[in-house]
């Protein structure tokens, strides 16, 4: 009668654990709006928060349109990350140099005549860095990766140059952190 009745608690304590666990809360990140577009004589441009397979914000995806019949460049050094109305670092992408960031000598991109450009970029600040890990163990995954990106206005002080002129727009999105039954 003992283990009958220890083998009915353990079930009863097992399915409520189960109950329990079916009740807890998912997260999900929302950006509003979900693609922010600004624009002027020389380009348009949008701002898109991406989860690249996450749960949580990661990156930016930059898309600037140039609409006039000269090249644009993006300078890489004066655009910024902004959060909650500060400027907060540069930000960082796919083939950037770690020393280009260090010394803010980061090469523009340029953006020809009538012609769209499209970039996948993340805050440097937010940057996710791996603990050092044992290679002779098989690890070969990157040391350093895109990190969350916290709630709030969240978005790019975007620098723009064309033949000397500086153009500056500001796009932001606002993230939000909600919980889904």
């Amino acid at each position: 009668m003992k283990n009958a009745t220890m083998i009915v608690l353990v079930l009863m304590i097992g399915f409520a654990l189960m109950l329990a666990i079916g009740c807890v809360p998912t997260k999900v990140w929302i950006g509003s709006p979900t693609i922010q577009t600004a624009g002027n004589q020389y380009y348009v441009a949008q701002l898109e928060p991406l989860t690249m397979g996450h749960k949580f914000f990661v990156s930016f995806r930059l898309t600037v349109t140039n609409k006039t019949d000269k090249n644009l460049e993006i300078d890489w050094n004066k655009t910024r990350y902004v959060h909650n109305g500060r400027t907060r670092g540069v930000f960082v992408f796919k083939g950037i140099i770690p020393k280009d960031i260090k010394n803010l000598t980061i090469p523009s991109d340029t953006i020809p005549a009538e012609s769209t450009y499209s970039k996948v970029i993340s805050p440097y600040e937010c940057l996710a860095r791996a603990p050092i890990r044992d290679s002779s163990k098989g690890i070969s995954k990157p040391g350093i990766s895109a990190g969350i990106i916290p709630t709030g206005e969240n978005g790019i002080l975007l620098v723009v140059r064309q033949k000397g002129e500086e153009v500056v727009e500001k796009l932001t999105s606002n993230i939000q952190e909600k919980e889904v039954q």
